[in-house]
């Protein structure tokens, strides 16, 4: 009888076989844990009231209105300072991640978190258009009187005194976009070139960026250091041959994207943007959904005295002239604002105890790059909320330091909960990709040699292929065929029976 012949024989078993012989398959990942509220107290007595507001006319999650509406704050004060400590410039730039599935309002809260930042933008942009032309006009005149003054010139010294006399060209005026959803990392630097130095890239369907062309095999790895750069308040370089070579100082830069599960999970746990040290720099936040309880309400949320101060109080960093540097544009030299003696002890008793739980088997080993860069996450938070209530504020309270340190804890649970549920794991991961490719190509029978050359494109190679199905038999998905199988025409000693 052969391999073929036999394998066809087993693959008639019923389900309820394989369960007696095998037992029922395993969820590669585990269920998360109930998710902790959103510490919307912490925000303090301007933007805990409006999340508060916005939670009640939209009904998304706590964690989705509180990230939005931190995150807008964010970027509309992370221009104006960094803070200091012990000489350390930190700036106040933050990166969000906001995990929630389809139905669960990210659109909707992403367009009122970000009302007073997008009419900014567009006030920035009306006033362009109007200096814009100005500056053709005088570009063009500028041109034509350089061209004028060297055809006169009759040697190089005179050409060189016409060039002097003449003077520098009209300067470009700064393009006004602020916010960005979808970017190249090339893109980006060619905006903070030529744009506004503070920005920030909002996505509320921030899967369209991970799989973007900035975020794929070629890329990943550039924007991944690049970001992290940014994040760190970095110059950034870029040479390219054949292009103009940037160097950029006084750049500031947040995002906050709001993906889908399978989107987040691809993040964490893509060990490129591990490795670079980018999710560590990312605040991420999963909650619970809302769906099911959402009847409708008649609240207008834009006339709501909550929102419409916090957008007062927005406005109020927006119209504030940004410190620039000397004779420069489009180039921040933000101010230095220093802890409280207060705020100071805070953050050491915090630092310490983050600390004392990154060793082996303690309680932050198993996220140790997040929870290295927790401490910092929780001084950009404080920072940002002391500009928030003050844009002029020249240091940071203990009370908003303390209220950091409050977020920052939020954040290093929900690090733990994705950690605990497998989803920064990259082979399990991995796994789900090459499960559900089986299932999509009906497969009941698969040999190694089609996985590793029909399969997911990250399951390309024999040593992978073999692993990661070794998962997936552990897990009660796919059962080994102790003949092999027959593969046009050739015996496949590597395969398995699929289950559903």
């Amino acid at each position: 009888m052969s391999a073929k012949t036999i394998n066809s024989m087993a693959g008639e078993a019923t389900e309820d076989t394989d369960s007696s012989l095998y037992g029922d398959p395993i969820p590669l990942q585990r269920s998360l844990s109930p998710a902790e509220p959103f510490p919307i107290e912490a925000l303090g007595d301007i933007l805990a009231p409006c999340v508060r507001a916005i939670m009640n006319a939209i009904q998304a999650p706590d964690g989705i209105c509180g990230q939005s509406v931190l995150a807008a704050a964010a970027l509309a004060v992370q221009g104006h300072a960094d803070a200091v400590i012990d000489g350390r410039e930190i700036p106040l730039s933050e990166f969000f991640i906001t995990i929630g599935t389809s139905g669960e309002r990210k659109t909707a809260v992403d367009n009122i978190a970000l009302q007073a930042i997008r009419a900014y933008q567009n006030k920035l942009r009306r006033a362009h258009e109007k200096i814009y032309l100005r500056w053709q006009t005088d570009m063009e005149a500028y041109e034509a009187e350089k061209k004028y003054q060297l055809k006169k010139a009759q040697n190089y010294e005179a050409r060189k005194n016409a060039n002097a006399a003449i003077g520098e060209p009209p300067q470009r005026p700064v393009d006004p976009i602020i916010l960005m959803d979808e970017p190249t990392y090339e893109g980006l630097i060619k905006l903070l070139t030529t744009g506004q130095p503070s920005v920030g890239l909002f996505s509320d369907e921030g899967g369209r960026f991970v799989g973007g062309h900035g975020m794929n095999n070629d890329n990943i790895l550039k924007t991944a250091a690049g970001m992290s750069g940014l994040w760190d308040g970095k110059p950034t370089t870029r040479i390219r041959v054949g292009d103009a070579n940037v160097l950029l100082y006084g750049k500031r830069v947040s995002f906050h994207l709001m993906v889908q599960p399978n989107v987040a999970q691809m993040m964490l746990s893509n060990p490129i943007l591990t490795g670079q040290g980018l999710t560590s720099r990312c605040l991420i936040s999963y909650p619970l959904s809302t769906a099911g309880g959402r009847l409708y309400k008649e609240i207008n949320i834009t006339i709501a005295d909550e929102f419409k101060k916090c957008i007062a109080t927005m406005n109020e960093a927006l119209l504030a002239p940004l410190p620039l540097a000397e004779n420069k544009q489009n180039e921040l030299s933000p101010r230095k604002i220093s802890l409280s003696n207060g705020a100071k002890s805070a953050f050491i008793e915090f630092h310490d105890e983050v600390e004392s739980e990154l060793g082996d088997g303690r309680r932050f080993s198993t996220i140790r790059g997040f929870a290295n860069k927790a401490p910092e996450h929780a001084i950009r938070l404080a920072g940002i909320l002391s500009l928030f209530n003050d844009i002029h504020a020249a240091e940071i309270s203990t009370y908003n330091m303390e209220s950091g340190i409050i977020l920052a804890k939020y954040y290093l649970n929900e690090a733990l909960r994705l950690f605990n549920a497998n989803m920064a794991d990259p082979e399990l991961t991995q796994a789900e990709m090459l499960l559900s490719w089986l299932h999509n190509q009906n497969k009941k029978e698969i040999s190694l040699v089609e996985i590793y050359q029909y399969g997911p494109n990250s399951i390309r190679d024999p040593k992978t292929a073999r692993s990661i199905m070794r998962i997936l038999q552990d897990h009660n998905w796919v059962i080994p065929l102790e003949n092999g199988v027959m593969v046009e025409g050739l015996l496949r000693k590597e395969a398995w029976r699929v289950r559903k």
